[in-house]
């Protein structure tokens, strides 16, 4: 299956415009610039969309909730928005998968060897992962889907399978990065139906795995398959405040 990239960037942005557009030229990728919400200069429309509470309660299978605490910057609202308008451009452009990239970072040609084999994937998925996990626990003896045995690089679904177990074992435990993902449209309806209005940064959204219930695979070994470009110092987002996760 032919892939469609889609790479965050902000229009003000325009040497990591450049950078990025010659590296995946480079590969030969069909990819698309998505244009980024400046979170510093939202319209009064975007405004309405971003909830107003520095504490959001959530609440996963079972009965259990969890506590997200401490206001998002506007450049973290930018980048929350910028994901979520790009799940709805990808419904609507009726993609059956989709890489999405922010424009900071590097992919290398086990990126696109990983890419090129997302079918050895036999059971259903939602997202694919490429950026680092900790914490998670995950169902022991979870099968391992190769895609070169002899550099031990595969993918493997993480949590716990489970709704339930994962709002029990997992309900402070996130996939961290939404910088290098694939998505399906099932993915995207899920994360729009979660993500408004805006009250997590998109880490935590896509990261929440007990959150959203989403089938989710991640790359290994991880942290291989994409690096910060060095060309630049920072990330846009900037400084970030701190985001607690409190167990209720």
């Amino acid at each position: 299956m032919k892939l469609k990239f889609f790479v965050i960037n902000l229009k003000r942005s325009t040497e990591r415009r450049k950078l990025m557009c010659e590296h995946l030229d480079k590969y030969g990728v069909d990819y698309e610039i998505f244009e980024a919400t400046d979170g510093r200069a939202l319209t009064a429309e975007e405004e309405q969309k971003v909830g107003t509470s520095d504490q959001v309660i959530l609440e996963m299978a079972g009965g259990r909730k969890f506590m997200v605490k401490d206001k998002m910057s506007p450049a973290e609202i930018g980048c929350a928005l910028s994901h979520l308008r790009l799940y709805q451009h990808i419904l609507d452009q009726g993609l059956e998968r989709a890489v999405i990239l922010e424009d900071d970072e590097v992919l290398n040609d086990d990126s696109f060897l990983a890419l090129n084999n997302l079918n050895v994937i036999t059971e259903p998925w939602d997202v694919v992962h490429f950026s680092a996990v900790s914490g998670i626990k995950n169902l022991p003896c979870s099968r391992k889907y190769y895609f070169d045995k002899k550099r031990d690089m595969y993918f493997s679904r993480t949590g716990m399978h489970n709704a339930t177990l994962d709002a029990i074992f997992n309900r402070r435990r996130i996939c961290f990065g939404a910088v290098f993902y694939v998505v399906t449209p099932r993915a995207c309806e899920v994360l729009l139906e979660k993500g408004y209005p805006v009250r997590l940064v998109s880490d935590y959204l896509l990261g929440m795995i007990g959150y959203h219930n989403l089938r989710t695979f991640v790359a290994y070994p991880m942290g291989h398959y994409w690096h910060a470009n060095d060309e630049f110092d920072r990330s846009t987002i900037g400084d970030r405040p701190e985001h607690h996760i409190v167990r209720l």
